[in-house]
Parts: structure tokens; C-alpha cells; sequence
């Protein structure tokens, strides 16, 4: 029996904008990334794909000491197979807490067990930032479809900043970009919306539709601080990192500090029913956030 188009799965990303789901709260937990050069094919976990493997134990302990994401990477348009770059193969190790950025290259698999073991000692750091789009078909196709067009508008935008990407997380948003040192993921970018949402981003701007959060802050922290730039008061760059007290089972008080002025905000966590996440996954619930004002009672 041949199948029947309409019992075909909706495309994840598609699914979720119907459904309304918020992409605040979703940014991945992650204060230390080490991006690795590498033009694919990509396998569903970075750490698996030739010649990490020959190393994988290795590089994995050494991550894991800092509990540190490994994202592999490649410009925009390039073949599968194509060397990298002539100059090396690029490394970046990113520290969200203090900014910064180290830059290096690697030849061996081993080279990349030395250099993730480089957090505290980071090479050449600098500030400049980098721009990373989800296009991890593998992982999900909507990242594939979605991504490669944000890739490529952005890619026009801030030429020599942005990479592609493995998986960053909340494929249902795709596009996803996520902004580093600084820390900032958005989604649900398009080609039309992506230059001017990241454009405005570094001057300031949040769009609070798109903003999944900040990668180094707790999921309370990030909702709490997307309530308080909703008063449109205080600027992100200008908050510190938020205080984060469990008063409750799944409730905390978040404390947003900006410039002198403090914010208390009690957010409490429930589950939504089961939906289909990505576009190959089985159903699982997702995390939804109530933020509220308090006078830092926990009432």
C-alpha cells in the first residue's frame, strides 16, 4: 500500500510555530565551546565523525573537565570535501563568562586533546565575536533547510564572522544562530529577518520574539531576564549575571541586576503536553515558564 501524503509528519519548525511555542528559556547550558573546523559529512554526534574518533575518549575527558560543547564547523559553501583552508584548520575555544574568544589551528586529532585542555589558558584570545548557524541536516532537516539560508544572508553581512554549524539545540526554532562570546541564541531566523535581528543585537537591540536566551545562564535566569527587557528599561549588555534561588519544587526567585537597578521575578516551571520535538524524534513534553513580579517573598 503506497503511503498517504497527508499522513506525512509536518516539518518540526512548522509544527511549533503553530502550536506557539516560546523559544525563551531554550538556549543550550553551555559556558565553555571548543569549535572545531571540519567540512562534514557530520555525523549525529560531533565527536563521532572521522578523525575525532581516533581520539574520542581523549578529547572527551578533556571536554568534560570543563564540561565544555563541542561543535564542529565550516564556511558557508563549501564542499563537503574540500580542505578547510589553507592556512590550518581553524580551533576556537569560547569562555561565555569572561568574553573571550582563543584562536588556533590543529592538524592532528591529538592536537585537539592539548587545546581543550586550554580553557584557563586560552590562545590569542580576543573578543571579536562569531556567529554560528545551525544547518545540521543530519540532525534534523529543518536546521538543513532553514539554516543554510540564514548562513547565507548573514554570511553577506558579516563577511569572515560566520560558520556553520552541528546541532545547537531547539531544532524546532530553525534558523538558529548563536552569538558568542557573548552567549545569545535566537531562532525562528529567516533569510529576510536575519541580518536585521543580528544587526540590532549588536547594537543593542533584543528581539524578544526570536531571543532563546543567554547559553551560560540557568532556563529561569534567561525567562526572567526576557520579563524585565520586556519593560524596555535596562539594556542586556548591561545586566549582570542573575541570581538564581530555588524557593519551591520547580519555582525560583531570579534576581536581574542592570545598572544599579534590581528586578525580582518569580518563575515557575511546568510541562507541556507531549509534542513531537524534531523532525525525527518520538513526542516529549516541553518546558514552559511563568514569570511573575515579586517583592522577593516567594509568594
Amino acid at each position: 500500500m503506497s503511503p498517504d501524503p497527508s499522513a506525512e509528519h509536518v516539518r518540526c519548525s512548522i509544527a511549533a510555530r503553530e502550536r506557539g511555542d516560546v523559544p525563551v528559556g531554550t538556549a543550550v547550558p553551555a559556558r565553555y565551546w571548543m569549535l572545531v573546523a571540519h567540512p562534514g559529512p557530520w555525523p549525529v554526534k560531533p565527536i563521532t565523525a572521522p578523525p575525532l574518533t581516533e581520539v574520542g575518549d581523549a578529547l572527551a575527558a578533556a571536554l568534560d573537565r570543563f564540561g565544555a560543547r563541542l561543535q564542529l564547523i565550516r564556511r558557508h559553501g563549501r564542499q563537503e570535501r574540500e580542505v578547510v583552508a589553507a592556512d590550518g584548520n581553524p580551533v576556537f575555544l569560547v569562555d561565555v563568562r569572561r568574553g573571550l574568544v582563543g584562536r588556533a589551528t590543529w592538524e592532528r586529532p591529538e592536537d585537539l586533546v592539548e587545546l581543550a585542555g586550554r580553557f584557563d589558558d586560552l590562545p590569542s584570545p580576543s573578543a571579536e565575536p562569531l556567529f554560528l548557524v545551525c544547518t545540521h541536516g543530519r540532525k534534523d532537516v529543518c536546521c538543513a533547510i532553514d539554516g543554510r539560508v540564514v548562513a547565507a544572508v548573514l554570511d553577506d553581512a558579516l563577511p569572515g564572522a560566520v560558520w556553520e554549524t552541528t546541532h545547537l539545540g531547539g531544532d524546532r526554532f530553525a534558523g538558529n544562530v548563536t552569538i558568542l562570546p557573548e552567549g545569545s541564541m535566537y531562532g525562528r531566523l529567516e533569510g529576510d529577518t536575519a541580518p536585521q535581528v543580528v544587526l540590532d543585537h549588536l547594537d543593542g537591540r533584543v528581539d524578544l520574539e526570536r531571543w532563546r536566551g543567554r547559553c551560560s545562564w540557568h532556563p529561569a535566569a534567561q525567562a526572567a531576564v526576557h520579563d524585565v527587557l520586556r519593560e524596555g528599561e535596562v539594556r542586556l549588555a548591561d545586566i549582570a549575571v542573575p541570581q538564581v534561588d530555588l524557593i519551591g519544587e520547580e519555582t525560583w526567585r531570579v534576581t536581574v541586576t542592570a545598572g544599579g537597578r534590581t528586578s525580582l521575578r518569580r518563575v515557575t516551571r511546568t510541562m507541556s503536553e507531549a509534542h513531537v520535538l524534531t523532525c525525527a524524534g518520538v513526542p516529549k513534553q516541553q518546558a514552559l515558564y511563568d514569570v511573575r513580579p515579586t517583592d522577593g517573598s516567594g509568594v
